[in-house]
């Protein structure tokens, strides 16, 4: 009898088989191939009347436990704080003169918000602030905010960006945008190919030590400034830390200690004082100082 017993269990489990087989392809796979973005939830748009209804719309929040089950905690690079909101737009119709549509992670990194944002003067490879209310620090409507101002592009697909810029993801948006790089290309006379953070690399007059290739001895930092925009000149060097331990060494001869970087003091009226690039300029505690002869306000 006990074979029939063994053929019986061996009958039945043939017969489950194909059961078990429609019941797996039935069930629902993981989104290999779906885009990361098609992934995220986005939260929906509230009426101005269930807006003046939910308590906790504009509140301040650190998570989505102090906000309403239908508005997100939202991080404000404006404001500096966060703040429990639903999506103000759905596309570009919906957002006042100036301003654009454009989609942000909300603070639990797992939700989108989308949000009406600044239409600016930047062009596409300038430095930009993605969230802002400056024009002039804003990108020009059709780019994208990352880092630097670039046309959306698809990280899979290299030839979505021009010559000379490549795909990066954005981690703040829901987003890729093309970022310029000179690798492996050849810049004009009297320029180099400089790094400006991440794989991202530019072609400018470097006054200084270009101290991204040659790395500054221990004990230094590398300082750089990259102003004006569009950027076609950057100024580095290495300069000794100061000030912010008791333990470093006293600023060598010639220097002094301001805003935490060992700087060449200089003398007014004097143009041999400062290298190529550089102008004596007014520093902290009423001092002058070597700085780098910007075209337009910034210090490095």
């Amino acid at each position: 009898m006990k074979w029939r017993t063994v053929v019986a269990a061996v009958f039945g489990i043939l017969l489950s088989m194909p059961l078990l087989w429609l019941l797996f392809i039935s069930l629902p796979g993981p989104d290999l191939g779906k885009p990361r973005a098609q992934q995220l939830n986005v939260i929906p748009m509230l009426t101005d009347v269930e807006r003046q209804n939910v308590l906790t719309y504009g509140r301040e929040c650190r998570t989505d436990a102090d906000c309403d089950s239908r508005l997100r905690c939202f991080f404000s690079m404006v404001t500096q704080d966060s703040y429990c909101v639903d999506s103000r737009c759905m596309t570009d119709l919906q957002c006042q003169d100036g301003f654009t549509c454009q989609t942000y992670k909300a603070r639990n990194g797992h939700d989108l918000l989308k949000a009406c944002s600044l239409v600016g003067q930047r062009k596409e490879g300038e430095v930009c602030a993605m969230f802002t209310r400056e024009p002039q620090y804003g990108c020009e409507r059709g780019l994208l905010c990352h880092f630097r101002c670039g046309r959306p592009c698809r990280v899979e697909d290299p030839t979505s960006c021009p010559e000379g810029y490549f795909c990066e993801e954005n981690p703040a948006a829901v987003s890729a945008a093309c970022q310029p790089t000179c690798q492996g290309r050849t810049c004009p006379e009297g320029q180099q190919c400089v790094s400006v953070g991440g794989r991202a690399s530019i072609c400018a007059k470097v006054h200084g030590q270009n101290c991204k290739q040659t790395p500054c001895p221990q004990g230094q930092v590398c300082t750089f400034s990259d102003y004006p925009q569009p950027v076609d000149e950057v100024w580095m060097g290495c300069s000794q830390t100061c000030g912010a331990r008791q333990d470093e060494p006293p600023c060598p001869e010639g220097t002094v200690c301001d805003l935490y970087r060992c700087r060449k003091t200089c003398t007014p009226g004097d143009s041999t004082a400062c290298e190529p690039g550089y102008v004596c300029k007014r520093g902290s505690e009423d001092r002058w100082l070597c700085r780098p002869d910007h075209r337009t306000e910034g210090e490095d």
